[in-house]
């Protein structure tokens, strides 16, 4: 009785460690959506600038899957991206992200 507890004990941490890796990548549409959500929920956007922060970031992600980027091109992609979130949002909504550089670190890379 011991032996076939301590069997199926094993055989169902060898299945769940299994599952654990088979965890999928996310596309870039679903990395754009996650980081405009994000931003949303903390500033409170309208749901059109969602919808424009959602196309933003969803371009970010599908440039940098690209493996010939240079670091050089990550960086202006960087630069663009910071340029175009600090055009689209008041000051107020600026200020407060500008708080939470955490955040903003994770929207630039």
């Amino acid at each position: 009785m011991k032996k076939l507890i301590a069997a199926l004990t094993l055989m169902l941490a060898f299945s769940i460690n299994a599952n654990a890796q088979d965890k999928k990548e996310l596309t870039a549409s679903e990395k754009g959506k996650k980081d405009a959500v994000e931003l949303t929920q903390f500033l409170g956007l309208s749901a059109t600038q969602s919808d424009d922060f959602y196309r933003l970031f969803e371009l970010k992600h599908k440039t940098l899957e690209d493996k010939t980027l240079t670091a050089e091109r990550k960086a202006e992609l960087n630069r663009v991206i910071e340029a175009k979130i600090r055009a689209s949002l008041d000051g107020v909504q600026m200020e407060k992200l500008d708080k939470n550089p955490d955040l903003l670190k994770k929207l630039l890379n």
